[in-house]
């Protein structure tokens, strides 16, 4: 019987996916003066990476107290990212990471990142879409099914938080980016491998063939999973 990974080698060889994408976002915008901050940071577990070492300073935050274990970071805050500890136009880059579908005053934390960057500095986001199968499921399931769901996968519970989905489509960005004070440099929708279906190969295979429908047609963009967002400070 074909398994997961014979399709995987099949259709996906040498795949740059999502997460790729999103760090060489990241390290476009990294200098070794750079003050950056992690709006969500969370664990550090989901995303791990060092750019810790090629900054001035690295810092978090996230309103989880596991935060002040993450060590991906140089310092970590306690906070809801609606109201941050920290001066205005403190920071040169700001990247926030699985943290937009999940919060409730999306226009008050944009104002408040909007705050803590400088003239010109990036806001980076990468959320799932919410016009995606995946998204549009979730909309529809309470968040112990999410728990449930996600610890088939191999996710830990402790990395599963409830879902508004108030800021994770293109439109919506794109109308917060103008009320907060920045500008939309790139706003790309990305569809990969089919990661959460992998249950099972037919379950499996039923995603490539989404993957690839989506992928081929523009028409198709908006039902793409990853939106991947570079917004300036204006």
């Amino acid at each position: 019987m074909t398994t997961i990974d014979d399709l995987d080698r099949r259709y996906y060889p040498g795949l740059v996916d999502e997460q790729v994408r999103f760090d060489e976002m990241i390290r476009r915008h990294l200098r070794p003066d750079a003050v950056v901050l992690d709006a969500g940071a969370g664990r550090g577990v989901r995303f791990p990476y060092d750019y810790r070492q090629h900054v001035a300073r690295m810092s978090g935050a996230d309103k989880d107290p596991a935060i002040l274990g993450n060590p991906n970071l140089t310092d970590a805050v306690v906070a809801d990212l609606a109201s941050l500890p920290y001066g205005d136009a403190e920071f040169d880059l700001v990247f926030s990471k699985f943290v937009f579908e999940h919060l409730d005053r999306p226009l008050i934390v944009m104002r408040e990142l909007r705050r803590v960057t400088n003239l010109g500095a990036h806001l980076l986001i990468h959320t799932p879409n919410r016009w995606h199968y995946v998204t549009l499921a979730a909309a529809l399931t309470p968040t112990r099914f999410h728990v449930w769901y996600t610890a088939k996968l191999g996710q830990d519970e402790a990395d599963t938080f409830p879902t508004r989905y108030r800021a994770n489509d293109p439109k919506t960005l794109e109308r917060l980016a103008m009320q907060s004070g920045f500008r939309v440099v790139s706003l790309e929708l990305l569809e990969t491998k089919p990661g959460y279906l992998t249950v099972h190969p037919l379950v499996y295979r039923a995603g490539i063939v989404y993957e690839r429908l989506v992928n081929r047609f523009d028409a198709l963009a908006r039902f793409r999973v990853n939106l991947l967002v570079d917004l300036e400070a204006v």
